[in-house]
């Protein structure tokens, strides 16, 4: 079986943190665009829904500007907080290409319904 990795938005993140008791999983993927390149983490500004803080590897390659999306796990911050520790990345180009709206929505449902997006394991 493949890994499942939930998309979720900022406000998912604690739910998968490593200490909450409501999954053994601390995989995720979620969608944003690129506001902010410092040292070795990056900020990603999603929609409306919040900004999240990656934890970048040292062969990262993310461009200021540019909508992504990261796979990563959940984990504490340096400064507090909760972040994400890229695994993997994608570039899907242009902000104004994606309608962050309906991908939230996508989101909640799929948090409403997880019987049908994921395994009863999950």
């Amino acid at each position: 079986m493949s890994l499942q990795t939930p998309r979720v938005l900022p406000a998912h993140l604690h739910a998968f943190h490593p200490s909450s008791s409501t999954t053994s999983k601390h995989t995720v993927r979620i969608l944003g665009t690129v506001s902010a390149l410092r040292g070795d983490t990056a900020t990603l500004t999603c929609g409306s829904s919040g900004d999240v803080t990656i934890i970048l590897k040292p062969d990262s390659h993310l461009q200021m500007g540019k909508l992504v999306e990261v796979i990563g796990k959940v984990t504490d911050l340096n400064e507090g907080g909760v972040g994400i520790r890229l695994l993997g990345v994608t570039d899907l180009g242009d902000p104004a290409d994606c309608d962050y709206k309906i991908y939230e929505q996508v989101v909640n449902a799929t948090h409403k319904l997880k019987s049908i997006f994921y395994d009863s394991n999950e």
